[in-house]
């Protein structure tokens, strides 16, 4: 009985883990979409934005 707990409770962490880096994916998508959409709005963008267009000529 005790195994059966231990086994449920290792697949509630593991399922826990893999939806906190599905978020974290999730946020790193949507930081980079909304960078690179300020980035070609405002022509004069200073820090990761002009880094993104040096990158891209």
């Amino acid at each position: 009985m005790t195994q059966e707990n231990d086994v449920i409770a290792i697949i509630i962490v593991v399922l826990f883990v893999i939806l906190t880096l599905i978020a974290f994916a999730i946020y790193r998508l949507v930081s980079i979409a909304r960078g690179s959409v300020v980035s070609s709005s405002s022509g004069s963008g200073s820090g990761s934005g002009s880094s993104r267009s040096l990158v891209d000529d």
